[in-house]
Protein backbone atom coordinates (compact mmCIF):
# COMPACT_ATOMS: atom_id res chain seq x y z
CA UNK A 1 0.00 0.00 0.00
CA UNK A 2 2.57 2.68 1.11
CA UNK A 3 4.48 1.60 -2.45
CA UNK A 4 1.18 2.71 -4.42
CA UNK A 5 0.59 5.84 -2.63
CA UNK A 6 4.15 7.19 -2.92
CA UNK A 7 3.39 6.64 -6.52
CA UNK A 8 0.50 8.43 -6.89
CA UNK A 9 1.71 11.27 -4.58
CA UNK A 10 4.33 11.89 -7.28
CA UNK A 11 1.92 11.65 -9.85
CA UNK A 12 -0.28 13.85 -8.91
CA UNK A 13 2.08 16.50 -7.78
CA UNK A 14 3.72 16.23 -11.40
CA UNK A 15 0.21 17.36 -12.85
CA UNK A 16 -0.31 19.87 -10.67
CA UNK A 17 3.32 21.42 -11.84
CA UNK A 18 1.75 21.25 -14.91
CA UNK A 19 -1.23 22.90 -14.23
CA UNK A 20 0.37 25.69 -12.55
CA UNK A 21 1.04 28.39 -15.19
CA UNK A 22 -2.78 28.20 -16.26
CA UNK A 23 -4.81 31.39 -15.87
CA UNK A 24 -7.99 29.98 -14.23
CA UNK A 25 -6.48 27.47 -11.63
CA UNK A 26 -7.15 29.89 -8.74
CA UNK A 27 -10.55 29.98 -9.71
CA UNK A 28 -12.83 30.16 -6.62
CA UNK A 29 -15.81 27.32 -7.90
CA UNK A 30 -17.29 26.90 -3.67
CA UNK A 31 -17.09 27.88 -0.83
CA UNK A 32 -17.47 26.48 2.82
CA UNK A 33 -16.47 26.33 6.31
CA UNK A 34 -14.81 29.16 5.95
CA UNK A 35 -12.86 28.29 3.88
CA UNK A 36 -13.41 28.25 -0.27
CA UNK A 37 -12.45 25.62 -2.95
CA UNK A 38 -10.30 26.66 -5.72
CA UNK A 39 -10.51 24.91 -9.84
CA UNK A 40 -7.22 23.40 -8.95
CA UNK A 41 -7.96 22.03 -5.58
CA UNK A 42 -10.36 20.06 -7.44
CA UNK A 43 -8.85 19.09 -10.15
CA UNK A 44 -6.36 17.35 -7.81
CA UNK A 45 -9.23 15.64 -5.60
CA UNK A 46 -10.49 14.13 -8.55
CA UNK A 47 -7.00 13.14 -9.66
CA UNK A 48 -6.11 11.17 -6.28
CA UNK A 49 -9.44 9.29 -6.51
CA UNK A 50 -9.37 8.37 -9.69
CA UNK A 51 -5.88 6.80 -9.02
CA UNK A 52 -7.00 5.22 -5.98
CA UNK A 53 -9.60 3.66 -7.75
CA UNK A 54 -7.85 2.34 -9.86
CA UNK A 55 -5.29 0.59 -7.51
CA UNK A 56 -8.18 -2.14 -7.01
CA UNK A 57 -9.34 -1.18 -3.29
CA UNK A 58 -13.01 0.56 -2.48
CA UNK A 59 -12.25 3.43 -0.08
CA UNK A 60 -14.54 6.03 1.71
CA UNK A 61 -13.25 8.90 0.53
CA UNK A 62 -12.82 11.88 3.48
CA UNK A 63 -11.48 14.65 1.53
CA UNK A 64 -11.14 18.72 2.11
CA UNK A 65 -12.78 19.53 -1.09
CA UNK A 66 -15.49 16.81 -1.01
CA UNK A 67 -16.18 16.15 2.28
CA UNK A 68 -16.88 12.55 2.42
CA UNK A 69 -17.49 10.47 -0.51
CA UNK A 70 -18.61 6.49 0.34
CA UNK A 71 -18.46 3.62 -2.09
CA UNK A 72 -20.12 0.68 -1.77
CA UNK A 73 -18.04 -2.05 -0.11
CA UNK A 74 -15.81 -0.08 0.72
CA UNK A 75 -11.91 -1.77 2.67
CA UNK A 76 -10.50 1.46 3.70
CA UNK A 77 -10.92 4.68 4.23
CA UNK A 78 -8.78 7.41 2.87
CA UNK A 79 -7.49 10.66 4.58
CA UNK A 80 -6.90 13.26 1.67
CA UNK A 81 -5.76 17.37 1.28
CA UNK A 82 -5.43 17.42 -2.68
CA UNK A 83 -3.39 20.61 -1.70
CA UNK A 84 -1.98 21.34 1.63
CA UNK A 85 -0.82 25.15 1.30
CA UNK A 86 -2.86 26.01 -1.77
CA UNK A 87 -2.18 29.74 -1.49
CA UNK A 88 1.46 29.46 -1.61
CA UNK A 89 0.59 27.07 -4.65
CA UNK A 90 -1.32 29.62 -6.37
CA UNK A 91 1.27 32.47 -5.59
CA UNK A 92 4.34 30.27 -6.85
CA UNK A 93 5.68 29.89 -3.19
CA UNK A 94 7.61 26.37 -3.21
CA UNK A 95 5.92 25.27 0.07
CA UNK A 96 2.73 22.70 -0.65
CA UNK A 97 1.81 19.15 -0.69
CA UNK A 98 -0.16 16.58 -1.41
CA UNK A 99 -1.21 14.44 1.83
CA UNK A 100 -3.16 11.31 1.86
CA UNK A 101 -3.83 8.57 4.75
CA UNK A 102 -5.33 5.50 4.21
CA UNK A 103 -7.06 3.78 7.52
CA UNK A 104 -8.93 0.29 7.57
CA UNK A 105 -12.79 0.79 7.21
CA UNK A 106 -13.50 -0.16 10.84
CA UNK A 107 -10.34 2.01 11.92
CA UNK A 108 -11.50 5.52 14.45
CA UNK A 109 -7.58 6.05 15.94
CA UNK A 110 -6.02 9.15 13.78
CA UNK A 111 -2.70 7.72 14.46
CA UNK A 112 -3.36 3.69 13.46
CA UNK A 113 -3.16 4.77 9.61
CA UNK A 114 -2.03 1.77 7.26
CA UNK A 115 0.16 3.85 5.06
CA UNK A 116 0.33 7.70 4.02
CA UNK A 117 2.07 9.77 2.13
CA UNK A 118 2.73 13.65 1.79
CA UNK A 119 4.56 14.79 -1.36
CA UNK A 120 6.35 18.00 -1.83
CA UNK A 121 4.43 19.49 -5.25
CA UNK A 122 7.51 21.84 -6.27
CA UNK A 123 10.03 19.28 -5.25
CA UNK A 124 8.61 15.65 -5.65
CA UNK A 125 10.29 14.76 -2.48
CA UNK A 126 8.06 12.36 -0.79
CA UNK A 127 7.61 11.56 3.03
CA UNK A 128 5.92 8.58 3.33
CA UNK A 129 4.93 5.36 6.36
CA UNK A 130 3.42 1.79 6.78
CA UNK A 131 2.36 0.34 9.89
CA UNK A 132 5.84 0.37 11.08
CA UNK A 133 8.72 2.94 9.65
CA UNK A 134 8.60 6.11 8.17
CA UNK A 135 10.70 6.42 4.95
CA UNK A 136 12.37 10.02 2.93
CA UNK A 137 12.01 9.11 -0.65
CA UNK A 138 12.03 5.66 -0.02
CA UNK A 139 14.57 5.10 2.28
CA UNK A 140 13.51 4.49 6.16
CA UNK A 141 14.62 7.03 8.37
CA UNK A 142 16.44 5.51 11.46
CA UNK A 143 17.02 8.31 13.66
CA UNK A 144 15.67 11.97 14.23
CA UNK A 145 18.20 14.51 15.89
CA UNK A 146 17.42 17.45 17.52
CA UNK A 147 18.38 20.85 16.11
CA UNK A 148 21.38 22.79 17.51
CA UNK A 149 18.91 25.99 17.41
CA UNK A 150 15.18 26.47 17.98
CA UNK A 151 13.42 27.02 15.39
CA UNK A 152 10.20 27.36 16.41
CA UNK A 153 6.74 26.46 13.40
CA UNK A 154 3.89 28.78 14.80
CA UNK A 155 0.18 29.46 13.78
CA UNK A 156 -1.88 31.01 16.49
CA UNK A 157 -4.86 33.87 15.98
CA UNK A 158 -4.96 36.93 17.74
CA UNK A 159 -7.18 35.18 20.95
CA UNK A 160 -4.16 33.44 21.54
CA UNK A 161 -1.17 36.12 21.69
CA UNK A 162 -1.48 36.37 25.13
CA UNK A 163 -0.63 32.71 25.75
CA UNK A 164 2.56 32.59 22.97
CA UNK A 165 3.93 35.54 24.85
CA UNK A 166 3.88 34.06 27.94
CA UNK A 167 5.06 30.76 26.38
CA UNK A 168 7.99 32.98 24.36
CA UNK A 169 9.09 34.49 27.50
CA UNK A 170 10.50 30.83 28.65
CA UNK A 171 13.26 30.88 25.39
CA UNK A 172 16.25 32.35 25.32
CA UNK A 173 16.85 32.21 21.74
CA UNK A 174 14.39 31.03 19.09
CA UNK A 175 13.43 31.92 15.75
CA UNK A 176 9.83 31.70 14.17
CA UNK A 177 8.41 31.18 10.56
CA UNK A 178 5.08 30.70 9.36
CA UNK A 179 5.52 28.05 6.03
CA UNK A 180 2.22 28.08 5.15
CA UNK A 181 1.82 24.32 4.76
CA UNK A 182 1.19 22.03 8.04
CA UNK A 183 2.03 18.77 6.39
CA UNK A 184 5.39 19.71 5.02
CA UNK A 185 5.92 21.84 8.51
CA UNK A 186 5.04 18.98 10.76
CA UNK A 187 7.77 16.68 8.57
CA UNK A 188 10.22 19.63 9.27
CA UNK A 189 9.83 19.03 13.08
CA UNK A 190 10.04 14.97 12.57
CA UNK A 191 12.88 15.14 10.68
CA UNK A 192 14.85 17.06 12.98
CA UNK A 193 14.97 20.15 10.77
CA UNK A 194 12.86 22.22 13.00
CA UNK A 195 12.28 22.09 17.09
CA UNK A 196 8.46 22.42 17.29
CA UNK A 197 5.42 23.19 15.06
CA UNK A 198 2.09 24.45 16.56
CA UNK A 199 -1.28 25.41 15.17
CA UNK A 200 -3.78 26.92 17.77
CA UNK A 201 -6.12 28.79 15.99
CA UNK A 202 -8.84 25.78 15.80
CA UNK A 203 -8.29 25.97 12.15
CA UNK A 204 -6.46 22.70 11.36
CA UNK A 205 -9.03 19.77 9.99
CA UNK A 206 -8.07 15.96 10.26
CA UNK A 207 -7.34 16.14 6.20
CA UNK A 208 -4.63 18.59 7.08
CA UNK A 209 -2.07 16.41 9.31
CA UNK A 210 -3.48 12.93 9.12
CA UNK A 211 -0.86 11.81 7.48
CA UNK A 212 1.98 13.85 8.46
CA UNK A 213 0.74 12.87 12.20
CA UNK A 214 1.30 9.01 11.42
CA UNK A 215 4.32 10.07 9.61
CA UNK A 216 6.01 11.52 12.87
CA UNK A 217 4.39 8.86 15.11
CA UNK A 218 6.65 6.48 13.45
CA UNK A 219 9.29 8.00 14.67
CA UNK A 220 8.07 8.28 17.89
CA UNK A 221 7.49 11.96 17.87
CA UNK A 222 3.67 11.78 18.35
CA UNK A 223 1.40 14.80 17.90
CA UNK A 224 -0.12 16.53 21.35
CA UNK A 225 -3.20 18.78 21.64
CA UNK A 226 -3.28 21.85 23.96
CA UNK A 227 -3.28 19.61 27.06
CA UNK A 228 -0.17 17.35 25.96
CA UNK A 229 -3.05 14.45 25.30
CA UNK A 230 -2.61 12.59 22.30
CA UNK A 231 -4.58 14.17 18.94
CA UNK A 232 -7.68 12.53 18.49
CA UNK A 233 -9.92 13.31 15.71
CA UNK A 234 -13.17 12.15 13.72
CA UNK A 235 -12.22 9.84 11.01
CA UNK A 236 -15.71 9.51 8.99
CA UNK A 237 -15.98 13.03 8.11
CA UNK A 238 -14.21 16.48 7.56
CA UNK A 239 -13.34 17.66 11.47
CA UNK A 240 -11.72 20.60 13.22
CA UNK A 241 -8.71 20.05 15.76
CA UNK A 242 -8.68 22.67 18.11
CA UNK A 243 -4.79 22.89 18.62
CA UNK A 244 -2.10 20.73 17.27
CA UNK A 245 1.72 20.82 18.78
CA UNK A 246 4.86 18.93 17.44
CA UNK A 247 7.83 19.25 19.81
CA UNK A 248 11.36 17.67 19.72
CA UNK A 249 11.87 19.67 22.88
CA UNK A 250 9.31 18.06 26.01
CA UNK A 251 9.78 21.44 27.91
CA UNK A 252 8.44 23.45 25.05
CA UNK A 253 5.57 21.32 25.02
CA UNK A 254 4.79 22.11 28.98
CA UNK A 255 5.88 25.54 28.23
CA UNK A 256 3.06 25.98 25.95
CA UNK A 257 0.55 23.82 27.26
CA UNK A 258 0.84 25.65 30.45
CA UNK A 259 0.60 29.12 28.67
CA UNK A 260 -3.01 27.91 27.11
CA UNK A 261 -4.20 26.67 30.10
CA UNK A 262 -3.44 30.24 32.02
CA UNK A 263 -4.46 32.64 29.46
Amino acid sequence: MREELVKIGIEVAKFLREQRDKADISKIIAVHDNDVTRKIDKESEDYIFDLLRKTGYKFKFISEESGTVEESGYEYKAIIDPIDGSTNFISGIPWSSVSIAVYRSNENNLLSSVAGVITNIFTLDTYSYDENYSYLNDKRIYEVKKPEKTLILAYFSRSKFEAVKEFLSHLKEYKIRSLGSASLDMVLVCLGKATMFFDIRGKLRNVDVAASSNFCSRLGIVPQNGKLENIKADLEKVSVLSEVIVSLDPNLSYHLSSALQRV
